[in-house]
């Protein structure tokens, strides 16, 4: 994929170029439109996180835990997780559709005590799935910390009803190299996701927030 990863540097440099400048700090993001694939078949879409190479820096995702006793506590100390809930805030939640719809637009990664998987399911779960969210359960004997870092440098990638994956790869003043092997990794994963690979794969642009899309030739 090195031919691939100089397209990516190539474009990635023109999208900031062709930029105007804000006060904000502008987001570079990766589209992929897929072509040749009948969403009409489960079999077809995907929707799953991946971690990315480096460091999504301010843009870094946001994590609430589900869990109780120990766990929650443990939670509650590690940089990075802005909110933790316990049994009695998912029973609180349950039937009540507005603060559910709130709570799930406001964290990109739920990551749930696996005996809590099923309360949080029904207090969320419509929520989240409206979304394209799911519960995540923290696999038994894993390091919570090192599941929170992964998901904090993590990215959606979602093929459900249009034939289009698009997503963050980084901030605009990020360096060009890594933003660039960011978005390999995710051009590869959603290749690999596909069952004719390359051939499945219309065209290829990114783009700054307030930028025009430049396309990567493939």
């Amino acid at each position: 994929m090195m031919q691939a990863t100089s397209n990516l540097l190539d474009a990635i440099r023109k999208a900031k170029k062709d930029t105007a400048q804000r006060k904000f700090k502008q987001s570079m993001e990766l589209i992929i439109n897929v072509k040749g694939v009948d969403l009409s078949k489960p079999e077809n879409r995907f929707n799953e996180a991946i971690e990315l190479p480096n460091d999504l820096g301010s843009k870094r995702r946001k994590i609430c835990v589900i869990a109780s006793g120990n766990l929650a506590i443990q939670a509650a100390k590690i940089e990075g997780v802005q909110k933790v809930l316990g049994k009695e805030d998912l029973e609180a939640l349950v039937g009540r559709k507005r603060e559910a719809k709130k709570l799930a637009g406001q964290y990109d990664f739920f990551l749930v005590e696996p005996s809590m998987i099923g309360l949080a399911a029904r207090a969320l779960g419509a929520a989240l799935g409206s979304r394209g969210k799911n519960p995540i359960p923290i696999p038994p004997g894993q390091e919570l910390e090192k599941l929170v870092r992964r998901y904090l440098n993590s990215v959606v990638i979602s093929l459900r009803k249009v034939p289009q994956v698009s997503c963050l790869i980084g901030l605009a003043d990020e360096d060009d190299e890594k933003l660039a092997r960011n978005a390999e990794t995710v051009l590869n994963r959603v290749v690999e996701k596909l069952e004719k690979k390359m051939r499945n794969i219309g065209s290829v642009y990114v783009k700054a927030t307030m930028g025009k899309p430049v396309k990567l030739q493939l």
